[in-house]
């Protein structure tokens, strides 16, 4: 079974196209969406009302919760149906995590635990993105990439990713359900990533192309709030690290 997480905040323009642009590329394989609304002020729950059946389900939240609480929520709602062989794959809800790029994170699977669609490996790239937003992300990679070295992994920032559920799993086990995500914000994928890496090193990329342009509405990330959780984050993630050990 393939499990897709969707963090929705304020995505009334976007949701409807992208769930049923993964339906059409998941018609001939087991699927299930699990949309989690963080509190949109938007009919983006009423679209997921609408769109509510055996192959998505939805959680949400009264009031804006930050990515950290959804990707946790996301995640425990996986675990209650997945098995050990399972896939979770979180992306974004706002077009920019294209879709056609799911077959290619699933085939890097059979030999991974965990793929990234990458914008720094060959053929990966940024397209329409903000000079100042491009920036930061790379400084982020390469910031994370220098105190938490992954082999082969360039690109720590990026949502987009296919997780086997056993190295999942085997992460809960140690940090507990509701102690893998610690980070309220944007972060949270970057401390996923990094936690996950002290159980497995089977991780893998594929080339993304990150197109912005196909974003409708504005950006949800505070950029000054995001470059504070990161130091926070690599603090705390040393010490989770020496702890391990």
């Amino acid at each position: 079974m393939i499990f897709i997480v969707l963090p929705v905040f304020n995505e009334e323009e976007n949701i409807k196209g992208v769930v049923g642009e993964i339906h059409r590329t998941l018609k001939k394989m087991p699927h299930k969406i699990v949309a989690v609304n963080d509190g949109s002020k938007d009919s983006s729950l009423k679209i997921l009302e609408k769109l509510k059946g055996k192959q998505l389900a939805y959680e949400t939240y009264r009031t804006n919760m930050n990515v950290g609480a959804v990707f946790a929520t996301g995640i425990a709602r996986v675990l209650k149906d997945a098995q050990p062989d399972d896939v979770m794959i979180i992306m974004e809800a706002d077009g920019t995590s294209a879709v056609d790029r799911i077959v290619p994170l699933l085939a890097g699977l059979k030999q991974n635990d965990i793929v990234i669609a990458s914008r720094y490996v060959s053929g990966g790239a940024y397209k329409n993105f903000p000079f100042t937003r491009r920036i930061f992300s790379h400084f982020a990679s390469l910031l994370l990439r220098y105190y938490f070295p992954i082999a082969d992994v360039r690109d720590y920032t990026i949502f987009y990713r296919a997780y086997r559920i056993r190295i999942i799993q085997k992460a809960v086990a140690s940090f507990g359900l509701f102690g893998l995500i610690q980070s309220l914000g944007f972060v949270a994928n970057a401390e996923l990533l990094i936690k996950l890496s002290f159980f497995t090193g089977k991780i893998s990329e594929i080339p993304f192309i990150y197109d912005y342009g196909k974003k409708q509405g504005e950006s949800k990330m505070n950029v000054v709030r995001t470059i504070n959780e990161y130091f926070t984050v690599l603090t705390y993630l040393q010490g989770v690290r020496r702890r391990l050990r």
